[in-house]
């Protein structure tokens, strides 16, 4: 046990260091942005005022161009559902197809979660391989995370279960981030906390409907239920990124 409690120990020291050193890059972002706002000068000041610019500018703050986001929060609601189900009965699932003990159920998320950690310090050198193209690495992560879910769900044994499962801890933690990175590409700085607190929303929704659906589905379909359905939520949100157009670069040179 005190081997267990150390390791627990280290990775959620990792995570709090890694919590901390991303809300602090985040704020000095956000101080920069403010400063590469601010006018020049007080003439400069005047003269947009008296242009009438400030006023677009308020209206344009004002509005949020929700066709330019919707694709990329159905994608983050079908994804986030699809592992909202495949986790709601997780332990039990796994005990029913392979007859797994409370411990082996514990060592194989234990696993994921050490998976999931150490991605979450590596997004930021894989967003650097795809050039700052967020939208492309989304739907890669999308794609890896069905993929991950079709072994999962077709596995015969519990070893290539617990790989599918690694997997999947990784093709997660990649599409949180770029998940997000994606809609702000997509909408405006100005309009930050709007799409964000939307995205919440919709993803308390899929909490709320994830559950239900999963008994559903284990009713109907018994222990397979929830993995097809999982894969079926996450195939769908791959299709909804991989037919709609990107219009990330037309946003940010319209801005």
């Amino acid at each position: 046990m005190s081997l267990v409690s150390c390791m627990w120990l280290i990775i959620c020291a990792l995570v709090l260091a890694q919590v901390v050193l991303r809300v602090a890059e985040c704020q000095v972002r956000q101080t920069a942005d403010k400063d590469k706002d601010l006018p020049g000068s007080s003439n400069h000041h005047h003269a947009l005022h008296k242009d009438g610019s400030e006023e677009g500018s308020a209206a344009d703050a004002g509005h949020i161009d929700w066709r330019s986001v919707w694709e990329t929060v159905l994608a983050q609601f079908l994804l986030g559902s699809s592992m909202l189900v495949y986790r709601a009965d997780f332990a039990v699932i796994v005990s029913q197809r392979y007859g797994t003990s409370n411990t082996i159920n514990g060592y194989i998320s234990s696993m994921s979660s050490i998976v999931g950690t150490l991605t979450g310090f590596a997004v930021g050198h894989i967003a650097d391989v795809y050039a700052g193209n967020i939208r492309r690495l989304f739907l890669h992560a999308a794609a890896a995370q069905s993929l991950s879910l079709l072994v999962t769900a077709n596995a015969p044994t519990v070893i290539l279960f617990a790989t599918g499962h690694a997997a999947l801890a990784f093709a997660t933690a990649i599409g949180r981030v770029a998940s997000i990175q994606t809609m702000l590409a997509h909408g405006s700085q100005q309009h930050t906390g709007a799409l964000i607190g939307t995205v919440s929303t919709v993803m308390s929704v899929a909490r709320m409907l994830a559950p239900a659906a999963s008994g559903v589905s284990q009713e109907v379909l018994s222990h397979f239920g929830p993995p097809i359905l999982s894969v079926a939520l996450s195939l769908a949100g791959t299709v909804v990124l991989l037919i709609t157009p990107s219009k990330a670069v037309t946003k940010t040179h319209a801005e």
